[in-house]
């Protein structure tokens, strides 16, 4: 991945690196950063940007649409509930407030704004609550200096900046994943897409997908700037004495297919290979998959742990001979960077910026192919392929390019120069 070196459209860049950090000459940035549910255990990559960020002179403004459930929320970010503005906790008389003033400063694009949500693909009740959320926002944080939006992902946080751009005016940019863009298709994608002034994808696959499907989308500015993890040595590896370790971390949905995982657990217990398979997450796949296990008579070899705090998942890499990734959707998995940083050899289903990452540093299998699954993972647990080579290979890979406080600094001093 290229470093950063941005220019903002029409002009010279005015960021300049200082000391491997970041300075930016000009006016101080606001950024009011949109949520849909914040802080939360299945997104800490959005914390971590959040925490490298709060370092840089931009002023960050925290918002969500709602606030997590308590086992939602990791220690480590407990704190930073208390500077998040919830909008769903907004009262009545506030809420009222915020749509007259909206109207009030600009009658014509409110009453566009509030015209377009019946004509949106969102439901309506559900739109018109995210209208509700961009008229509080608007009301708190318009006058802010040089203020701009921001939102992680396509979904009810794109909404919300979608339509207080609408209202005020304002420009807002959208950090594209993977399955919002390619997979789940939220509504109004287009329009939330064509009304952002900068994309910034964490894959040059998303960008490929985007000049193919949606070929009227053209931002000002369309930029590629991976996610990363922390630069750490790799954890303290347990020497293995007995079954060959599998783990598999991710939500239990439909999109992760851990059923896959089982399925090929299954075809490695007739082949007889001696293996333990933990998958970490939880979701509403849970009943689903324990049938499954029930149904191979695989109790006691693969195991739902449930969910894990980051710390604990950093953990268990280091008890593992092999990672599995076996979804059918993703971006680019942060999980994976985390067990090719930590030196575990991947398995890895062949969808979307996956090859991207992985390259020649671990399998790749067709997303749903059960038995070439269960062939990969015999071919590492049986040291059939160059293990170690796969290992070196990876580390390299994240240490070059998906390293946090490097991608991270990149996102900020793109913000302060626009």
């Amino acid at each position: 991945m290229e470093p950063c070196g941005f220019v903002a459209a029409g002009h010279t860049a005015r960021v300049a690196a200082v000391d491997g950090f970041w300075h930016y000459s000009g006016v101080k940035r606001s950024v009011v950063f949109l949520n849909s549910t914040f802080p939360c255990l299945s997104e800490t990559f959005v914390f971590d940007q959040f925490e490298v960020l709060r370092e840089s002179e931009l002023d960050l403004v925290l918002v969500a649409n709602h606030r997590p459930e308590p086992e939602q929320v990791h220690p480590r970010m407990r704190a930073i509930q208390d500077e998040v503005h919830y909008l769903n906790e907004a009262g009545v008389v506030e809420m009222l407030a915020a749509h007259t003033l909206a109207l009030f400063r600009h009658p014509w694009r409110y009453l566009r704004s509030f015209i377009g949500v019946f004509l949106a693909q969102e439901r309506l009740g559900t739109a018109l609550k995210q209208l509700t959320g961009a008229t509080l926002v608007a009301k708190r944080f318009s006058a802010l200096p040089h203020v701009r939006l921001h939102a992680h992902f396509t979904y009810g946080a794109a909404a919300v900046a979608r339509w207080t751009s609408a209202l005020t005016g304002l420009p807002y940019g959208l950090t594209l994943h993977g399955s919002d863009l390619n997979f789940d298709f939220p509504p109004d994608l287009e329009a939330k897409l064509r009304g952002a002034d900068l994309l910034v994808s964490i894959s040059r696959y998303n960008i490929e997908f985007l000049a193919q499907n949606f070929p009227a989308v053209r931002p000002a500015r369309l930029e590629v700037i991976g996610m990363g993890v922390p630069a750490l040595p790799p954890p303290v590896r347990t020497p293995r004495h007995g079954p060959f370790r599998i783990l598999n971390v991710g939500r239990l949905s439909e999109h992760k297919a851990q059923h896959h995982l089982i399925d090929a657990c299954a075809l490695l217990a007739e082949a007889g290979l001696d293996f333990r398979c933990d998958i970490v997450g939880e979701g509403p796949a849970r009943p689903a998959l324990e049938a499954l296990i029930a149904r191979h008579h695989l109790e006691g070899r693969v195991r739902l742990l449930g969910p894990r705090f980051h710390d604990e998942v950093l953990a268990l890499y280091g008890d593992a001979d092999l990672f599995v990734l076996c979804s059918i959707a993703e971006g680019m998995p942060i999980v994976l960077m985390e067990a090719m940083r930590a030196g575990v050899p991947v398995i890895a289903t062949a969808i979307t910026a996956i090859p991207e990452l992985v390259r020649d540093a671990g399998l790749l299998v067709p997303a749903g192919d059960v038995p070439a699954l269960a062939h990969a993972i015999r071919q590492v647990a049986r040291d059939e392929v160059d293990v170690a080579k796969m290992i070196v290979r990876g580390r390299a890979i994240i240490a070059a390019d998906y390293d946090l406080v490097a991608n991270h600094r990149c996102f900020g001093r793109l913000l302060a120069s626009l």
